[in-house]
């Protein structure tokens, strides 16, 4: 029977899974130290989000044949390692992208449609008051600018500009399309400059890492809005406060921040213009289930490796 290391637990259908057809042993923790005192005599390791899988780790691993995260990112694991080392790195790229675009969605209207302020002013008796005045703009009117174009950033472009009738401008460093929708592409300084919201969807790289900064925040719009449900460290965060702060930009909707999590004393937190999720993104019921389905990647991937092996050995 397979031996599977399992940094974090899943959900209990994923390990009931898991269990049927490998041996689980779980770690305590997920931290390098734990992982390298279980990972030696283990035939697979699944983390999740956060979950570090180093060289190190790798190198313990004598028997290691597969390192799997369960979800899209695989910026925790050193690929390079795994290259080096013969050892496969599986994931699920496809579990979260309706997930993500809908919560991508859902902060652009939140923003634009200040639901949360509205219903506070209706609360405190000021019904009048929150009617006085216009308080939002129509997504159709408006130019979307996504940067990362992937199933993700596709996905959004999509909801924009079929679903609402918006202009959508996007930027990627691969050639990608054609899409079954209108977008055009776009260099980085025009996004920045013509979206009245920009959104996120890149992996985190050496590219990527730091990609919105006081720089790029002063060519925004000062009405636009800031989107970033990708990877917290591809946007610098005192420089994000500050534009907020200032009015540099009008607002921005985080799933992810760096640090992660913030502290609760964080000036972000009071930023009215600022609305965060505790990276919830992928975590519908769906998604989630999709995501923990990495253990059904895992099992098939041993079971294949086993059956080359077995050639292998018989020598065809």
């Amino acid at each position: 029977m397979f031996r599977v290391l399992m940094a974090e637990k899943l959900s209990e259908a994923a390990d009931g899974r898991l269990a049927a057809g490998a041996e689980v042993i779980y770690a305590n923790a997920n931290d390098e130290e734990s992982l390298c005192r279980l990972v030696g005599d283990v035939d697979a390791l699944i983390g999740r989000t956060h979950t570090e899988i180093t060289r190190r780790v790798m190198e313990t691993g004598k028997r290691l044949k597969a390192v799997a995260v369960a979800g899209v990112a695989i910026d925790k694991v050193d690929v390079d390692a795994a290259a080096e080392l013969g050892i496969a790195v599986l994931n699920r790229p496809g579990a979260a992208t309706d997930a993500v675009a809908e919560i991508t969605t859902a902060f652009m209207l939140n923003l634009l449609r200040p639901i949360p302020r509205l219903y506070a002013a209706f609360k405190a008796g000021k019904f009048r008051e929150a009617r006085a005045k216009p308080h939002g703009r129509e997504l159709r009117t408006l130019t979307v600018g996504v940067v990362g174009m992937g199933r993700i950033g596709s996905a959004v472009g999509r909801i924009m500009n079929r679903g609402f009738g918006a202009r959508v401008l996007y930027n990627d460093i691969i050639e990608v399309g054609p899409f079954d929708f209108e977008a055009t592409p776009v260099d980085k300084p025009t996004i920045w400059a013509e979206s009245d919201i920009v959104t996120l969807h890149v992996p985190l790289t050496e590219l990527t890492r730091g990609l919105v900064t006081a720089d790029v925040l002063k060519q925004m719009r000062s009405s636009a809005f800031l989107i970033n449900a990708s990877r917290g460290a591809a946007v610098d965060t005192d420089a994000l406060t500050t534009a907020l702060q200032t009015g540099e930009i009008a607002g921005a909707g985080l799933d992810v921040t760096y640090p992660e999590p913030l502290p609760p004393e964080h000036p972000l937190f009071a930023c009215e213009n600022c609305l965060m999720t505790p990276h919830v993104a992928a975590r519908t019921f769906g998604g989630l289930e999709r995501m923990c389905g990495i253990v059904d990647d895992v099992l098939e991937y041993l079971g294949e490796e086993e059956k080359r092996q077995g050639r292998r050995d018989a020598g065809t």
